[in-house]
């Protein structure tokens, strides 16, 4: 069954639509509406609800890698910060 002639996909909040869904989820979700939309077999009316869920997963999938990004730069912050252990002895000398 294509998504878009799945109701409860297009009838689930437009705020955040992917509040219930891992980022793998929505990412999966949102390339499987760009094919629906890509094919171009769906009425118009139709489309414009896919294309509204399409954004509203984009746009959440972008938020969660910016959140990720943010943590790896503090904890890449972090790690620059704190002192770099001297190197092992290797009993060699």
């Amino acid at each position: 069954m294509p998504l878009w002639a799945d109701v409860s996909v297009l009838t689930m909040p437009a705020q955040d639509p992917a509040d219930d869904l891992t980022f793998d989820e929505a990412l999966e979700q949102l390339e499987g509406l760009a094919r629906e939309l890509e094919e171009g077999d769906i009425p118009l009316e139709q489309a414009l609800q896919v294309y509204e869920r399409a954004v509203g997963l984009f746009r959440a999938c972008r938020d969660r890698l910016a959140g990720v990004e943010a943590k790896l730069e503090l904890l890449t912050r972090d790690l620059d910060s704190e002192p770099l252990a001297p190197p092992a002895e290797t009993g060699d000398g």
